[in-house]
């Protein structure tokens, strides 16, 4: 059997940056609290909590603390919350926010007050989109589309200014369809390439390699978006493609001594998590 690691694996650079964050208020040994998930990865997020890191689901379980850390999640939270959180003298918050993801928060909301109704490519119940939307001026329309069937649904006149941002992990083929979609709709559009770049890296790289192995291993957590994405590109390429979360999923794994299998992450996934279960398969297929 032989491994292909792809080259484009483990935490993307918001991931990362987020993670460190957590780490040196730790090292700190300051009481770090986090406001839900920070990234959609359940060993990792076991891993902080190991070290300390107590997550919530709502701040009024932070009623009566002081002097604690409060992490913003990779994905962002909505605008009203986040400034609630700022005026809280008690609490000091780090924000982990994907530096990617706030860029795209500040665009749709200095457009929106410009006078742009905005459209969002994305999936209407991620973290990343619920913060998104918060962030447009209550005077705009809002739409967020997840496929070119949904066009149908925007009610916009041709003539209204209007702005196209993307979800930052969403395929970038199918945002180019909506992109073109929309020129044909709208007199007076603006789009924003808002695709993180290493999503689209990642993208590519499992489209070519799944062309060449014989089996697909693609680790990554269960909510994981990006992780699904990946999961749905290398299918269109290879019949062999499984998604593992943990370490004990290799159990299940059903490889030959004679194949060749490519090993890809999603962007939540820790290096160390895929060592451990790149070290497993290895093991259970001597």
């Amino acid at each position: 059997m032989k491994i292909i690691l792809a080259k484009h694996i483990g935490f993307c650079k918001g991931v990362n940056r987020c993670i460190s964050l957590v780490e040196q208020e730790i090292k700190n040994k300051n009481k770090v609290y986090a406001l839900g998930e920070l990234l959609h990865n359940q060993q990792e997020m076991l891993r902080l909590e190991s070290l300390g890191v107590k997550v919530i689901k709502d701040i009024k379980e932070l009623n009566g603390l002081k002097d604690i850390t409060l992490i913003i999640r990779t994905h962002g939270i909505e605008k009203e919350l986040y400034q609630k959180l700022l005026s809280q003298d008690e609490i000091k918050i780090v924000d982990g926010t994907c530096p990617i993801v706030r860029k795209n928060q500040i665009i749709v909301e200095e457009y929106s007050k410009n006078g742009f109704n905005v459209i969002i490519y994305g999936d209407i119940d991620h973290p990343e989109i619920k913060a998104l939307v918060s962030y447009v001026s209550p005077e705009r329309k809002k739409y967020v589309i997840s496929s070119l069937e949904d066009i149908q649904k925007i009610d916009i006149s041709p003539f209204e200014p209007v702005i196209l941002i993307s979800q930052t992990t969403k395929p970038v083929n199918e945002y180019k369809k909506i992109c073109a979609l929309l020129k044909t709709k709208f007199k007076n559009i603006k789009v924003f390439n808002t695709i993180c770049k290493e999503t689209i890296l990642r993208e590519q790289e499992i489209e070519n390699l799944s062309k060449k192995v014989d089996m697909v291993i693609i680790i990554g957590g269960k909510n994981s978006a990006n992780t699904k994405k990946l999961v749905s590109i290398a299918k269109k390429y290879n019949d062999n493609v499984v998604s593992i979360s943990c370490e004990k999923d290799v159990e299940n794994l059903k490889i030959e001594k004679d194949e060749t299998v490519g090993v890809f992450s999603g962007a939540s996934t820790p290096k160390w998590l895929i060592q451990k279960i790149v070290e497993r398969i290895n093991n259970d297929t001597k």
